[in-house]
This record gives C-alpha cells, sequence and structure tokens, in this order.
C-alpha cells in the first residue's frame, strides 16, 4: 500500500508542477519548427486564511459533526497535509510568516507589540507583482490592517471595515463578515482576470466570540465556534465557484489555511496565543494544484509548517531561486516527493509565544516539533509523544531528558541561523484606539515593563499563570457588559494575588473610570505608573480621570506624559485639547486637533471636534467641513451638531443650519443651546410661533439663558 501511495504523489509532483511551467501542446510548431511556440502563463493563485480554525474541526479532517463541503471537496481534489502546524498562534504575527517566508525572529513580528513588519523584509506579493501579477488581499479584521505592513506588494489591500450604520465613536469596529469580504474578494476577481493574478482572501468569523448568520447558527446549535465554520466554508464555496464560473479553477494554485487553531478549554486556554499546544498551532493545509485531476485527495503525514506556503507560491509561478533567497522555508512539493532517507532525517519544525512575555512580563514560550515528539522550552520544559498522546497531556520530560536536551538544541540552532538583530530591539507604541479593537478581538497588546528585548524576562512560568490571564479577559468582558462590581471583585482578588503585575491596578482603573469613579481611578492610574514608568496608556487614563473631576492643570501634566512616552496616542493629544478648550485656550486646542485629524483622517471625533473650534474661533467654512465630515464618518454629538448648524448659518445656509440645530435636539431634547438657536433662527426669519416654541423649550431647562435672552422673546 504504502509503495502504491508513494507512485501515486510521484504523479502528483510530476503532473501538477513539472508541466505547468511548460510551453504547452502547439500544433503549428510541429508543422513549422521555425514558428515561435508561445510560453504558458504562470498560474494564477488564491491563497485563502481561514483565521482560528483548528484543523480537526473540518470533515476532511475527521470531524464527524463539521458541515464543511467546501473545503471537504477541494481537499478531495488536492493534497491534504494532515499535520501542518503554525508558526505563532496568533494572527499578526502568523500572517507575516505566511506572507513573508521568513520566522518572526528575522521579521521581527512577534505579536501586536511588535512595530510591524519592517521595510527591509521582502513579501511574497512584491514578488509576484514583479513577476507581472496583479495582486489584491482581502481581509476581514484590523489584526492584519494595513497599518501592521502586510499590504506591501497588493495592487489593492482592501481592509476597510463597513461602518454600517454603527457610529465612528465606535473604536471597537474591527471586523468584517466573510460574506461582505468575499463579495469584494469577487468583484474585483470579475475586472481583474485577464493576467495572472494573486489574491490573498482573509475570513475572521471564526474567531471569538464566533460570529454567523442563519441558518448556520441552528445546525449548530450550543456550537458558535463549528457554526462559524461552516459559515467561513460558505464563503470558501463562492470562491471556487466563482473561479469555475470563469473556467480558471483548473489552472489555479488553490491553497487553504490557518494562521492559527483555538484552544477550547485544553490546558485551561480559553482562545489561543498564550499557549503552544496543538489545539492553537495544528492547522489545516489544503493545496490544489494547478492543472492537475485525480479521484481522492493525496494525504502526506510529514509535518509541515505555514512559513514554507510562500516558497510552495513562488515555485507554482516560477519565480527563480536568486528571486526569493529571502525565503526561510522549502516549498512542499518536497514533501509529497518519495523520501530515500529515513523518516527521522525530517528537519523538526517551530514555533513560538512571545504573548505573555510581551504583555504581561512572564516567560516566552517556544517549541519543536518532529514527526513523534514535541519539546517545549518554559521555567518547567515540556516533552510530548504527539503519535500516542496527540492531546498532549502526559508530560514526558522527566522521563525523556536526554531526548529533550538533544530537541532544546534543535530549538537553538533555528533561532541561530534565523536571528535578525536588526528587528529584535525596537517595540511598538501602541495608539490606546489601536488597544482597544485589539482588545474587541481578544488580544491584550501592553508593553510590559522590559525594555530590553534581548534579555529573556525569567519571568513566571505562562502554564503557572492561565488562570490569572483568563480572569483579566474575564473582567475586561465584564466591564464591557457594564457589571463593574463584578469587574472590580474580580480585579480586587487578582491584585491581592498579584500585586507586582501592572496590568491590574489599570484595569482596576479603567473599571473605576468607566463605572463613574475617577476619584478611585487616580490611585490606581498612579500604582500601575510605578509598575510600569513606560506605560502611557495609564498616564492617558490619569489624565482623564483628572479632567473628569475638573483638575486641569493635573490632566494635562497627564496627558503630556502619556505624549511623552507615546507620540503615537492621539487619543492622548484629543483629550489634552478637550482641556485647552475648557480653559479656552483655543489657539493650544486647534493646533493639537489639528494635528489629530492630519494624522488619523478616519477618526471621525477628532474631526468633530477640530470643527467645534474652528467654529468658535470663527472660521466657519473649515468649521463646516470638518464638522461635515465627523459625521458623514459616523460620529453623532449633540454639541458636534450644534456647532455644525452655527456654521452653516454663518455661511447663509438657513435650511440645513435648521437640520442640525434640529437633530442636535433628537439626540439631546434638553440642550439648551440648540434650543436657543433655533428660537433665534426662526425669529430672524419671521416665525413667531416656532421661536416661542423654542424659547420655551430653552427656559425648561436653563433658566439663566431664559433670563438672558427674555427680552428678545417678550412678545412671543
Amino acid at each position: 500500500m504504502a509503495r502504491r501511495i508513494h507512485r501515486r504523489i510521484k504523479y502528483v509532483v510530476w503532473i501538477g508542477l513539472t508541466l505547468i511551467p511548460s510551453a504547452p501542446l502547439n500544433t503549428a510548431r510541429a508543422t513549422d519548427p521555425t514558428r515561435p511556440v508561445a510560453e504558458a502563463p504562470p498560474p494564477s493563485v488564491v491563497l485563502i486564511t481561514l483565521d482560528t480554525v483548528r484543523a480537526d474541526h473540518l470533515g476532511c479532517y475527521g470531524s464527524a459533526a463539521a458541515k464543511t463541503p467546501a473545503v471537504d471537496g477541494l481537499a478531495h481534489e488536492a493534497v491534504r497535509f494532515a499535520n501542518a502546524y503554525t508558526v505563532v498562534p496568533i494572527t499578526l504575527p502568523s500572517h507575516a510568516v505566511i506572507l513573508t517566508g521568513t520566522y518572526p525572529m528575522w521579521n521581527g513580528v512577534r505579536d501586536f507589540t511588535s512595530p510591524g513588519l519592517p521595510a527591509g523584509i521582502p513579501t511574497l506579493a512584491e514578488m509576484l507583482k514583479r513577476n507581472g501579477y496583479a495582486t489584491a488581499a482581502f481581509v476581514s479584521a484590523y489584526a492584519v490592517n494595513s497599518v501592521w505592513g502586510l499590504n506591501r506588494g497588493f495592487d489593492l489591500y482592501d481592509d476597510q471595515m463597513d461602518l454600517g450604520g454603527r457610529s465612528g465613536h465606535d473604536l471597537m469596529l474591527a471586523t468584517r463578515p466573510g460574506n461582505l469580504t468575499t463579495d469584494r474578494m469577487i468583484a474585483w476577481l470579475d475586472a481583474h482576470s485577464e493576467r495572472p493574478f494573486f489574491i490573498w482572501l482573509h475570513l475572521y468569523d471564526a474567531h471569538s466570540p464566533y460570529h454567523s448568520p442563519e441558518p448556520y447558527r441552528s445546525q449548530h446549535a450550543g456550537q458558535p465556534y463549528d457554526a462559524a465554520i461552516s459559515f467561513d466554508d460558505a464563503q470558501v464555496g463562492r470562491v471556487l465557484g466563482a473561479l469555475r464560473a470563469k473556467r480558471l479553477y483548473e489552472q489555479t494554485l488553490v491553497i487553504v489555511t490557518s494562521d492559527h487553531g483555538e484552544s477550547l478549554g485544553e490546558h485551561g486556554e480559553a482562545e489561543h496565543g498564550f499557549f503552544v499546544y496543538n489545539a492553537t498551532l495544528r492547522v489545516p493545509l489544503i493545496v490544489k494544484w494547478p492543472g492537475r485531476k485525480h479521484d481522492g485527495a493525496v494525504v502526506v503525514q510529514e509535518p509541515v509548517s505555514t512559513i514554507d506556503i510562500s516558497s510552495t507560491i513562488a515555485q507554482a509561478a516560477g519565480i527563480p531561486a536568486s528571486g526569493t533567497r529571502s525565503f526561510q522555508g522549502k516549498a512542499l512539493t518536497r514533501a509529497i516527493e518519495p523520501h530515500s532517507a529515513s523518516p527521522n532525517s525530517v528537519q523538526p519544525l517551530y514555533a513560538e509565544s512571545y504573548y505573555a512575555r510581551d504583555s504581561f512580563g512572564w516567560h516566552e514560550l517556544r517549541a519543536v516539533i518532529t514527526e513523534q515528539y514535541k519539546y517545549i522550552d518554559a521555567p518547567a520544559p515540556e516533552v510530548y509523544d504527539l503519535k500516542h498522546d496527540p492531546q498532549e497531556v502526559s508530560d514526558l520530560f522527566s522521563e525523556h531528558r536526554a531526548l529533550a536536551a538533544s530537541l532544546r538544541a534543535d530549538l537553538v540552532d533555528v533561532e541561530r541561523r534565523f536571528e535578525n538583530r536588526a528587528n529584535r530591539t525596537e517595540r511598538a507604541q501602541l495608539d490606546p484606539a489601536t488597544v482597544e479593537k485589539l482588545k474587541s478581538l481578544g488580544y491584550v497588546a501592553y508593553q510590559a515593563s522590559t525594555t530590553d528585548a534581548d534579555v529573556p524576562s525569567g519571568g513566571a512560568d505562562p502554564k503557572e499563570e492561565i488562570g490569572t490571564f483568563n480572569q483579566i479577559l474575564h473582567a475586561d468582558d465584564l466591564r464591557r457588559a457594564g457589571k463593574y462590581a463584578e469587574a472590580a471583585q474580580l480585579l480586587g482578588d487578582l491584585l491581592r494575588r498579584e500585586p507586582r503585575l501592572y496590568i491590574l491596578p489599570f484595569e482596576v482603573g479603567e473599571n473605576d473610570l468607566a463605572w463613574g469613579k475617577p476619584r478611585e481611578a487616580i490611585g490606581k492610574f498612579r500604582a500601575a505608573l510605578q509598575l510600569n514608568p513606560l506605560f502611557d496608556q495609564a498616564a492617558l487614563g490619569l489624565g482623564r480621570a483628572y479632567f473628569e473631576i475638573g483638575q486641569d492643570s493635573e490632566a494635562a501634566n497627564a496627558l503630556e506624559i502619556a505624549l511623552g512616552l507615546n507620540p503615537r496616542n492621539f487619543l492622548a493629544r484629543l483629550a489634552l485639547a478637550k482641556v485647552y478648550f475648557r480653559e479656552n485656550d483655543l489657539d493650544k486646542a486647534e493646533s493639537a486637533l489639528a494635528q489629530v485629524a492630519n494624522e488619523q483622517p478616519g477618526f471621525a471625533e477628532g474631526h468633530a471636534d477640530y470643527g467645534v473650534v474652528l467654529a468658535r474661533k470663527g472660521d466657519y467654512a473649515e468649521a463646516k467641513s470638518e464638522l461635515e465630515r465627523g459625521a458623514a464618518l459616523g460620529y453623532r454629538d449633540a454639541n458636534s451638531l450644534n456647532f455644525l448648524g452655527v456654521a452653516r448659518a454663518e455661511l447663509g445656509e438657513t435650511d440645513k443650519a435648521i437640520e442640525a440645530y434640529q437633530e442636535a435636539l433628537k439626540l439631546d431634547p434638553q440642550f439648551a443651546a440648540a434650543n436657543l438657536n433655533l428660537a433665534l433662527e426662526y425669529r430672524r426669519l419671521g416665525n413667531a410661533s416656532e421661536a416661542s416654541r423654542y424659547y420655551h423649550k430653552l427656559c425648561e431647562s436653563n433658566e439663566r439663558l431664559c433670563q438672558q435672552y427674555a427680552a428678545q422673546f417678550a412678545d412671543k
């Protein structure tokens, strides 16, 4: 049987790869050997990454409950790698590996506290574009937004999340449903199929909190993760159908994989990113070679890595080896060729997670994986026999110390060969809006207080801290749900157990601030800064708390500290502008808000506040432009709408001014300024009844203004 399989695999390699780059059969050349033969174009490529999909929840990987007909059908016509592993179980660094073919220690992207992909790391898309490909990416989450640098080489990088009527003030807007992303991808394909193309489609629905519409939810009642996978499978089916409809399917290289899996409670981990067990490392990998038809899937058991995907695509596209020297993986064709050497000669795979270290100050985790064993390097090292214990229940380190030492040497060798010191020291300075978006996706992206990225933290073993990690995430969920007392109790218990963990007093401060207790929050933010003096978001929180209680001088000091620690902290700059505005220092407020609006063109609140300041200074034309831009981006605020009315009125747009005032009153019927402005506007127009109505509404809410304008409405 083994020999028959090997012969069949060899046939796949010969037909699927060797013949594709060659010239097609040309009957004219057969009769006239002097006529040139046109070379066959390289195959188009579609790479689909199903975010957070673990292999064993797909039908083709053995799940009896899965409803994944599209992926299963593709696997039946393709090569399925039974033991494929991601390098990092976190969305951003995993995709950096896939799209550059380089290890994290080389490309510098280890988690969300990394600065993004450096300009000096070549990408697969850049190589394909140079070789004549049309390139496009369609992504579904902020975790792979262009801000991280993955967009290099793509003619189109579609990462814009549709507001869908949600407020631009909502910083949680960080995802797009897979059907909408697929719509955009298919529309692009319809217009760009005349030459070879490279499409990357990223679907995010299977990431917590596992979104899916009907009928998928009902079909997987009580199993939202599987429902989301089924929904994404339907999008894969739409893509394959679009390729078939355009007669592109047979000659297109199609790869379906995932950036990481999902821990559904294994080892105490609720989701992913923290540990490096198989629940989050083992991913699906299905490769349909162009020009190859066969009945039944070919299954490869040899362990392979997602770092090999770029090399595989480049080889199929005919890019010469001289153009792919940066790749550190190997084309997957090696795994489907018969081996003359023994299976023990297969090189071990590398995996890591620096999440616990970089965001909490605990220890990093690194692993090497062979056909039978996994070694995890940690303060308490672990060894697992994957063939006999695929769930990694029994740690065999004490019985296999010599094996552990050998595997650790392999790990160190990989790190030594692929380290890039130029990308090891810089840490990202994330603005708070980015942090909030990442938190909405389930990632903590703060920076631990260690400043030397070259020195191992020596911190606690993540195995000992998983409970603390899970409770921090739960407390954050409670705060978002408005359950402040429950969150406070949970965080208080954690703080008593972990008094040196800088995130905990910060989280307590954030909860107190949301709870309407700014005075209590001040002490907590100060405690967080004492534990981590570089923590700019604690300084931002401190400034916001002081602002809430009217201590403007202290608020300004704290916000200036936040900006000194992180000039990218545009929310600190926005908050500082609010301090200036309240102090009537309009010049400083204008300067700060102009910078925010310029640097963050998609940030609605920044434009709205800038417009308010401009209106206060009498620059009504610019004020109108900024206020309307904020409104177009989804910002809904009574004060900004009132000032929009003022700007329009001063520019002679009476009807539109009245419309803006009325919109402000829909949000706040007792808003005195809008009622007064409407009363004055209708008085000027000679509409006595409406002027009187809005004047009386003003008097109901603001006695001082009522008396101040009484003489003007004495006859009303």
